[in-house]
């Protein structure tokens, strides 16, 4: 296993979700300093996923034939600087446009990685364990967001959070030059067809969008990346639904704003190594026991996401901070547990030399259907129960809203299932 470049990547990835999530522990402020209805309080955090989605299938493409290691360093760079604006936005318009700026720089990040570690990393086994390590950058990245993002902006305002965050992210970008190239896997079946009568740009832009759709083609002509990949949006929806309205939900509970990012980022940063660390290692001794190994991965995420669905909901329904914070507890330990095989299972089930488009593909539909619509939903639905008059106070819409979240989590577990019954038919078939 490349220890270095797994180590630095992992680094990176904690920068990644670091910069993602101090917009969710600034979100109050935020809402107060710019007069904010709960429906754009959403759309602040649904900002970078614009800017994320959109770009993720385009430098998914581009990791197929170009230096993945230069593609990571420049969006690196350039997701630092845009979250540096971002700290200088002066209302509701500039601060989206610079968020959505930071989404297009971490596009050429979250979709190439995986791609990248399979290509050093051949065996499945060893591949899992590997984006173990790397995905627990996801919670002590977004921990550490909620944590220092809460407690620095309640010293020297929420502005100062985005100007610090930028500064790692321009010295790192310079790393990539020294990582070593990947083996590269030629694409099965993606050449495009010569356009009759096209030269020069227009031929190349008509290969570029045919090879990009024939790809994309070849990917979900899968039926089990098919179910995996519908999952992952569910289970995004979710997610971001929450992780953006939890400080305001915590808020409703009585607590200080200042109290809820430390304790839920805290609460992020144990549950995440436990679950995302021992979950993936677990995931692999399941698997290991296993001939078909891809079906042992699907079945212990669905699972584990089905074991946790509940216990979301049992948070939201809780009165006191301390049931709330415990079921989340618990639910956390479960769904984080499914993240490193989940994403193992999506880079090996990709077509060959595919795996940074399938991931740009999955980016992009995770984002708008999954992150996108979870937030700017559960602020839809909070506005309009209490424009019903169906609930009494905001926290008690915002509560009700929220369980939304578990249905998704519920659907996610079930499809992933599904999927699991497909990978297994078709291996039979094979």
């Amino acid at each position: 296993m490349p220890w270095g470049p797994l180590i630095f990547l992992t680094i990176v990835n904690t920068l990644n979700f670091f910069d993602r999530y101090i917009v969710q522990s600034v979100e109050p402020m935020l809402k107060e300093e710019f007069a904010l209805s709960n429906s754009q309080s959403g759309m602040l955090g649904a900002a970078f996923v614009l800017g994320y989605f959109v770009f993720s299938p385009l430098f998914g493409y581009l990791g197929a034939t170009r230096d993945r290691r230069w593609l990571m360093g420049i969006g690196l760079f350039a997701w630092s600087l845009s979250t540096a604006m971002t700290g200088m936005a002066q209302g509701f318009i500039s601060f989206v446009i610079a968020r959505v700026l930071v989404g297009v720089g971490e596009a050429s990040f979250g979709s190439i990685v995986p791609g990248y570690l399979k290509s050093r990393i051949p065996d499945s086994i060893r591949l899992n364990n590997a984006l173990s390590i790397f995905f627990v950058a996801i919670p002590v990245g977004s921990a550490l967001g909620y944590i220092a993002g809460g407690e620095m902006a309640a010293v020297w305002g929420w502005r100062s959070v985005f100007l610090a965050a930028a500064v790692p992210g321009v010295a790192l970008s310079l790393g990539f030059v020294r990582m070593a190239p990947e083996l590269r896997v030629a694409a099965a079946g993606t050449a495009a067809p010569q356009a009759l009568g096209a030269s020069g740009p227009l031929r190349k832009l008509f290969e570029g969008v045919s090879g990009f759709l024939s790809g994309t083609r070849q990917v979900f002509a899968r039926p089990d990346l098919r179910y995996t990949i519908f999952g992952y949006i569910l289970n995004t929806f979710a997610l971001n639904g929450v992780a953006m309205f939890v400080v305001r939900h915590g808020e409703g509970l009585g607590m200080a704003t200042d109290k809820v990012t430390a304790t839920f980022g805290s609460i992020l940063v144990v549950t995440g190594f436990l679950g995302t660390l021992g979950g993936g290692f677990l995931a692999s001794k399941f698997a290991a026991r296993r001939s078909n190994q891809i079906h042992g991965l699907l079945v212990f995420i669905s699972t584990t996401t089905l074991l946790g669905a509940p216990c979301l909901g049992a948070a939201f329904l809780a009165r006191s901070p301390e049931w709330f914070f415990g079921a989340c507890f618990v639910a956390e330990i479960a769904l984080f547990a499914g993240v490193a095989p989940l994403n193992s299972v999506l880079v090996q089930r990709s077509p060959r030399g595919l795996e940074t488009l399938t991931q740009g593909v999955t980016i992009f539909l995770i984002n708008l259907f999954g992150a996108a619509a979870g937030m700017v939903v559960i602020g839809w639905v909070t506005d309009k129960l209490q424009r019903l008059g169906s609930v009494g106070s905001e926290a008690d819409a915002l509560a009700l809203a929220l369980q939304v979240t578990t249905l998704a989590m519920i659907l996610s577990g079930l499809l992933w299932c599904i999927a699991a019954w497909k990978n297994r038919s078709q291996a039979k078939e094979g």
